[in-house]
């Protein structure tokens, strides 16, 4: 008897599971339908949403505008074959679901920004995707860990309450500049941050060779994202972030001098170059720093 009623349970429950299951295909279906059949969204919208609702990676990562850019300190997306295979990563049951449920009346057109779902909340798109808002929570765990990771690594002294946001190297003088954010307030664009700057040939481990107080500011349409530091002589450094909209890459400009700077990972230098020998260190180091 007991068997028995166990038996019918778990048959009422699968067949609970599979009418839920039935039911959220069925909807998908019916969205991906009638943006299909939309006249006032473009081509790519509706590939998009079907490569989704397909769950089809190779597909999706065929329409991605390369490197695709993740919050640091996760790696950009260099190529098709690398988002095949970190496809799981970004789209998740989460953003799969939003997608492919979304209606037509959803997608909105936002001048040169092109089309986005949500009012920019998920996704961009113009002929391709150029931006993916959306952090799935695979995600977020790597960059907890990672963050953890990069904050254990800093002088005892300069630890506490501070956070990553962004490591840039620059080309010529293999300088190192680490921008970090106060961990309080989370979302607040007014808040402190800081700017570390490690001269060529220095220890990564000790502390920095300048460390400077700034703050973020966002301008423009664009929604530049630019971070301004003051050092004690009155210098200033301006570090434009790179940008996925405009494919704009991060800049730094000193004493009206502006160059690219390169992307980089503190977690990755302070493993490699955590021990580099110091050298020419007779001269105080803002006489040696450049840009």
């Amino acid at each position: 008897m007991y068997i028995k009623i166990t038996t019918i349970i778990l048959t009422m429950l699968g067949c609970v599971y599979a009418s839920g299951c039935v039911r959220k295909d069925n909807a998908a279906n019916s969205a991906h339908e009638a943006v299909d059949k939309s006249d006032s969204l473009p081509q790519s919208v509706k590939l998009l949403v079907k490569a989704v609702t397909d769950d089809d990676s190779v597909r999706f990562a065929e329409m991605v505008s390369y490197p695709l850019q993740r919050p640091y300190p996760l790696h950009d997306i260099a190529n098709a074959d690398d988002m095949k295979k970190y496809y799981r990563n970004i789209v998740d049951d989460s953003l799969r679901s939003v997608i492919s449920h979304g209606d037509a009346s959803r997608w909105k057109e936002f001048g040169w920004r092109s089309w986005s779902l949500d009012d920019g909340r998920y996704i961009w798109l113009d002929d391709s995707i150029y931006d993916v808002q959306y952090i799935s929570q695979k995600e977020r765990n790597a960059i907890d860990s990672l963050t953890r990771e990069e904050v254990n690594s800093l002088p005892e002294v300069i630890r506490k309450g501070w956070k990553p946001v962004m490591c840039l190297l620059h080309p010529v003088t293999g300088s190192i500049y680490r921008i970090d954010a106060r961990d309080e307030e989370p979302g607040n664009d007014k808040r402190d941050y800081r700017l570390a700057v490690y001269l060529a040939n220095g220890n990564l481990k000790d502390l920095p060779d300048q460390l400077i107080s700034g703050k973020k500011e966002t301008e423009g349409t664009a929604g530049t994202v630019t971070y301004k530091f003051i050092d004690a002589d009155g210098s200033d450094y301006v570090i434009e972030q790179e940008s996925p909209e405009t494919g704009n890459p991060a800049l730094i400009t000193r004493s009206d001098s502006t160059i690219q700077l390169q992307r980089a990972y503190w977690h990755e230098l302070i493993k490699r170059d955590g021990h580099r020998d110091k050298k020419d260190k007779s001269r105080h180091p803002r006489d040696k720093q450049k840009i």
